[in-house]
């Protein structure tokens, strides 16, 4: 009689437990929807950000940590198009109020300096659009580090006048450079308004490559 007692006192603290777990997440949920802290999923539709997202990559995030406010050189972060306000966009932040940012041969320079980019191979990355890729290992000032895919440096991108990065907005790159709509398009993305950035990446919690699961988002 004692155990029955014991056993269903567990179940109801597991229960109890479980419901607190569940409002919670639900309330974080609320929260980010309506501007305040809490998380966001998105899913990948395109290889902007290959090979550091892949196409079907689902993806978990701090909602509107960097809204009004200008993210770290580096950061990955979601924002709105900035041509209607409400598309959700993934891009990296390379350049911040300013700056000065061009792409001479593909190359990246920021306020006149070259960024450094060391040539890097992964057996397991594979173009997503069929054709040979080149990868790099770009080091921003600041030392953030990731890598960036190329077709080639004689891309229609690959040479861009010089951006000025005005007050109040930032400069953002897809990490495949010769496949991704960004900042180097003023009549598309542009400039990134801090007012419409959004969300930190942080992992992958689904992929169909399963091996992807779980990866961290840099």
């Amino acid at each position: 009689m004692a155990r029955s007692r014991t056993r269903g006192r567990v179940w109801v603290a597991l229960a109890w437990s479980w419901s607190l777990i569940f409002a919670l997440i639900l309330l974080l949920r609320i929260l980010a929807m309506f501007g305040g802290p809490g998380y966001d999923l998105y899913e990948i539709p395109s290889g902007s950000m290959f090979p550091n997202l892949r196409v079907g990559d689902h993806i978990f995030t701090l909602a509107n940590v960097y809204a009004n406010a200008v993210p770290p050189r580096g950061q990955v972060v979601v924002f709105k198009y900035p041509q209607d306000g409400q598309t959700d966009y993934v891009k990296r932040v390379v350049g911040l109020p300013g700056d000065r940012v061009q792409l001479r041969a593909g190359r990246l320079y920021i306020n006149d300096q070259l960024v450094p980019r060391e040539p890097a191979t992964d057996p397991d990355i594979r173009n997503p659009y069929g054709n040979p890729i080149n990868l790099y290992r770009e080091t921003l000032p600041g030392g953030a580090s990731y890598l960036i895919a190329e077709d080639s440096d004689d891309g229609q991108s690959d040479n861009t006048e010089v951006f000025a990065v005005p007050d109040g907005t930032i400069f953002v790159l897809g990490d495949n450079r010769d496949h991704s709509a960004d900042s180097r398009m003023s009549t598309g993305v542009g400039y990134v308004p801090l007012a419409l950035l959004r969300d930190k990446p942080l992992f992958v919690y689904w992929s169909p490559d399963l091996k992807r699961i779980g990866v961290k988002i840099r």
